[in-house]
């Protein structure tokens, strides 16, 4: 991957990015008036960005052999790839990555061994045996959905279709950062009953939350964030952030961005060629 997110960034209050003219010949530079993204995850049950970050080393490897595998020199921005989880006793290599999706390429079952390693401190011991499962685990099929963007692509708010995915979702995000959204949607008598763990009188009371992606980082959604929000990502240029420090807000720019995302597939859907969709 050769194109990595420029370290461009324009410091603006946020009250600033919201009465912003674009046509006033006295903005230089004009800021969009974006909506600020936190850099901490938001109280969405379910919602896990992690501070955990992968190397940049790791980072360039992965890059590396998705762009030479799947999409240099090819009219395409989405891939599709599948495996299937064995469960053994027997405690050899061979059998341990087998676990992780046998099916997939070697770099991506390397990747989910190290993501292994470094969410077990962050996420609740249920959720990371849902994701990575132990050696006497039953066998399911896993997907991962390799998604190339270049500076001012998105994808639509969406929820991963209900009648195709399971619980637990990992993304990591490559090359470059950007801005999620969630948006609370109503909740439907198909969803998941353990999934309606968002009591009104606790959860914050809003419908929407920008959250910003850094380069390397690691997202997962589970239970409410992955049925009871929607999930996308704005088509622009420039995302408006706020600062480390939580103080003023910075427009960054993006550059190309390579997204990797493992989820579950729900039994009987595990058909590869069957009608999927991007979402």
């Amino acid at each position: 991957m050769t194109s990595k997110a420029a370290d461009c960034a324009i410091p603006v209050s946020p009250m600033e990015s919201e009465t912003s003219d674009p046509n006033s010949l006295f903005d230089e530079p004009s800021i969009p008036a974006y909506p600020v993204a936190l850099r901490t995850s938001p109280p969405i049950p379910g919602l896990f960005i992690p501070p955990v970050f992968l190397t940049r080393e790791l980072e360039d490897e992965i890059a590396a052999q998705c762009m030479h595998l799947y999409f240099e020199d090819k009219e395409v921005n989405q891939i599709m790839l599948f495996g299937r989880t064995t469960s053994s006793v027997d405690g050899g290599a061979d059998n341990i990555d087998a676990r992780m999706g046998k099916g997939l390429p070697p770099f991506l079952i390397s990747l989910l061994h190290h993501l292994s390693q470094i969410l077990r401190p962050c996420i609740p011991d249920a959720l990371h045996s849902l994701l990575f499962p132990s050696k006497n685990a039953p066998p399911r099929a896993r997907q991962a959905i390799l998604n190339l963007y270049h500076p001012g692509e998105g994808i639509t708010p969406h929820v991963d279709l209900l009648n195709r995915f399971d619980d637990g979702i990992i993304g990591v995000s490559l090359g470059s950062g950007c801005v999620m959204t969630f948006e609370r949607v109503a909740q439907d008598g198909d969803l998941r009953a353990e999934s309606k763990s968002c009591d009104a009188g606790d959860a914050d009371v809003r419908d929407r939350w920008d959250l910003y992606l850094p380069e390397r980082s690691v997202l997962v959604l589970s239970k409410d964030a992955r049925y009871l929000w929607t999930h996308g990502i704005p088509g622009r240029i420039h995302d408006l952030v706020q600062d480390e420090d939580g103080g003023d807000a910075y427009l960054m720019q993006r550059g190309t961005r390579l997204s990797i995302t493992f989820r579950w597939l729900l039994p009987g859907a595990d058909i590869v060629g069957a009608p999927d969709g991007s979402s």
